[in-house]
């Protein structure tokens, strides 16, 4: 099919979050999609915009809002079926992107919410950043599903921002997956039924086999683009 739509991402937030989100395009389009030629696959436009962070602290936030639609306005004009953020935390500035964009955005934080509700999921632990728990992003995505998340206490939180920092600089040790592990324990204790890697620094780290159902971020809103992507192109 001739002029097909692609599909967009705003990435860099950071790189190898993104580089691991369009492996794991390029990997479920084979396994769940088919894909063996090269017009098989998907068309993708990675954008790798290297914004200030605000995974703790938000007072780079309008930087890096102004450089996103910057970016989106390039991307306007572009043949895309849709957007989205390889980051949980960028999602606190979704409402404003969307304001600029003329491409529907994809949010990562409802695809990874409705995975959660169909399956039957009351409360579930996240593990994000400082700024996601502030912000509230997942527990009012949950809160509308009528399921509630469990929360990292503070020295938690403290850990898993130096724990995603760590990643982000390409440092990934057994020490930090084995804390990870803790505070996911922690969680459950406290009457978690699954765990959301609610962060796309943590997919990269956290063991793939855990006690209890893992919502990784990045594999969810893989396959919903995915979805969406071949659907609009087989029409």
């Amino acid at each position: 099919m001739e002029n097909k739509k692609a599909i967009g991402i705003l990435g860099g937030m950071g790189p190898e979050a993104s580089y691991y989100l369009y492996k794991t395009l390029i990997d479920l389009s084979i396994k769940y999609f088919g894909a063996k030629n090269n017009d098989d696959f998907p068309e993708i436009i990675l954008h790798s915009i290297p914004v200030p962070d605000f995974i703790s602290n938000d007072s780079d936030k309008k930087i890096a809002l102004k450089i996103l639609k910057d970016r989106i306005a390039q991307l306007n004009n572009a043949n895309i079926i849709c957007l989205a953020i390889a980051c949980n935390t960028a999602h606190i500035l979704l409402d404003e992107l969307k304001l600029v964009s003329e491409i529907p955005f994809l949010s990562m934080i409802d695809e990874v919410v409705k995975q959660v509700d169909g399956d039957r999921i009351n409360k579930v632990g996240l593990l994000t950043t400082p700024s996601t728990i502030r912000y509230s992003l997942y527990q009012k995505a949950l809160e509308g599903k009528k399921m509630s998340a469990i929360v990292p206490n503070k020295k938690e939180q403290d850990l898993l921002e130096k724990i995603i920092r760590n990643v982000l600089r390409g440092k990934k040790t057994n020490e930090d997956q084995n804390r990870l592990l803790l505070i996911s324990n922690s969680l459950k204790r406290k009457g978690a039924e699954g765990i959301i890697l609610g962060c796309t620094e943590l997919p990269l780290l956290f063991p793939e086999k855990y006690v209890l159902p893992v919502y990784n971020s990045i594999k969810i809103l893989s396959v919903a683009l995915l979805q969406k992507y071949y659907k609009q192109n087989t029409i």
